[in-house]
């Protein structure tokens, strides 16, 4: 089958070879042409299998200027587009809203009617039904006549794609048209045989993505205050805790684990969304509004521990070992790391040089936001010139063994690593310290 997909960003492209790996003929469209050229050339992507992905299954994509064979030419049009948050926590819809104009000419010539638009992008509740759906009609398109609208938002993260595409948990597909739901749901059913689908109305399945992120950031909040609580409780560690917790088969392991803050261009974003649409239905907000608030006090937790080490220790170098938000991207907005430098720099500690290591990014990367930070590129030069490191993302690291007479601490915020050489003191959050408090 055909298939088109307009926007061929961080979802939109890996989304479109996973289709072409399906054997569709992909026609991809997007306003940054270069990104044909990236395409071409297999330019290096950090997200794991997407190369492979593009240079095994290249001859099934074309990348398509013309919207008018873009649309002509297919069945369903996929839109995989930024929704950016507002400052009072609701999405933009102005990407979506701008190809919808694009495509609404074009839609209203085609002889083979009713085509379907699968909206991907998180947006807020009501948008398909008070905002979409209106428009196409005042562009002159019937609704179940020259199109039809399915609401299908991707639960993916950063770093998993392919992997999340290949293996989702489950397929939301939000429809208020019998017909083109059916159509839908045969589609992704020969892709994916035995799994999870969900039928919902186009409203169910607006609040029921953004309701799933934010229930998650209440695993993740309750998990780090079990963490704190541990941490000043002698004899305690909140990794046996939380373990206990998680065997209960009501609740799971999965997000409940010790570490910082949630972050990242999903969870913070769509908890706001949540708590704002609870607001406009005059619903008080207390769970999304209370996670933020558990969510904010966990870097200046970090703050404290370093503080507390560094009493002892004056002008000892800080070591930050991870920027981006998570492993297996290059995402470093509002990321834990970067949170915990801005703090320093605001703090006592302000003058103690700090270093950076990253596997995941550069030096330009890095400094692109104008920091100006100490990058170190090699793993044991950074160990060797810092004294006091945060392990701040979850990643299985090895530490080099460096003989040092000088004591060097090792603050694993998520409880990654195992034995340390001889001199370091390794300071496990969660885990009763004095250190800590």
């Amino acid at each position: 089958m055909k298939i088109s997909v307009i926007g061929l960003g961080k979802l939109g492209l890996p989304f479109s070879f996973f289709l072409a790996s399906k054997k569709h003929k992909v026609l991809g469209y997007d306003i940054n042409t270069n990104i044909k050229n990236e395409i071409e050339k297999n330019s290096k992507s950090i997200e794991p299998q997407l190369n492979h992905y593009i240079k095994k299954f290249k001859k099934n994509f074309r990348f398509e200027k013309n919207i008018n064979k873009l649309i002509n030419q297919t069945k369903i049009t996929f839109l995989v587009l930024p929704t950016p948050s507002l400052n009072n926590g609701s999405f933009s819809n102005d990407y979506i809203m701008r190809f919808l104009k694009l495509i609404s000419p074009h839609l209203k010539k085609k002889i083979n009617k009713n085509h379907i638009l699968v909206i991907t992008s998180t947006v807020s509740p009501g948008s398909c039904e008070e905002i979409f759906i209106p428009y196409l009609k005042k562009r002159g398109l019937k609704n179940k006549i020259d199109f039809s609208l399915i609401y299908n938002p991707h639960f993916i993260a950063q770093g998993t794609t392919i992997y999340n595409l290949e293996k989702p948990d489950l397929l939301l597909l939000g429809s208020d048209n019998k017909k083109s739901y059916r159509m839908i749901n045969k589609f992704y059913k020969d892709i994916y045989k035995p799994k999870i689908f969900k039928k919902t109305s186009l409203r169910e399945g607006e609040i029921s993505k953004i309701a799933i992120n934010s229930f998650i950031t209440s695993k993740i909040s309750f998990a780090n205050y079990i963490s704190q609580l541990c941490e000043v409780t002698e004899n305690t560690d909140a990794k046996k805790v939380l373990d206990v917790i998680g065997e209960d088969k009501r609740i799971n392991h999965k997000y409940l684990k010790i570490g910082t803050k949630y972050s990242g261009p999903c969870f913070p974003r769509d908890n706001k969304a949540l708590s704002y649409y609870s607001r406009t239905k005059k619903i008080t907000s207390i769970i999304p509004d209370k996670n933020d608030s558990i969510n904010k006090i966990q870097t200046p937790r970090l703050l404290k521990i370093l503080r507390n080490i560094a009493i002892k220790n004056k002008n000892s170098k800080i070591g930050i070992c991870g920027l981006t938000y998570k492993e297996n991207t290059n995402i470093i907005k509002d990321s834990q790391g970067y949170d915990l430098i801005n703090l320093i720099k605001k703090s006592p500690l302000k003058n103690n040089k700090i270093n950076v290591y990253d596997n995941f990014l550069d030096k330009i990367e890095i400094n692109k936001e104008g920091k100006k930070l100490n990058f170190i590129s090699n793993k044991s030069d950074f160990i060797k010139r810092s004294d006091i490191i945060f392990i701040m993302y979850n990643l299985r690291i090895s530490l080099p063994i460096i003989k040092t007479r000088k004591k060097k601490y090792i603050i694993d915020c998520w409880r990654c690593i195992g034995k340390v050489p001889k001199n370091y003191i390794k300071i496990d959050l969660g885990a009763y310290s004095n250190y800590i408090f």
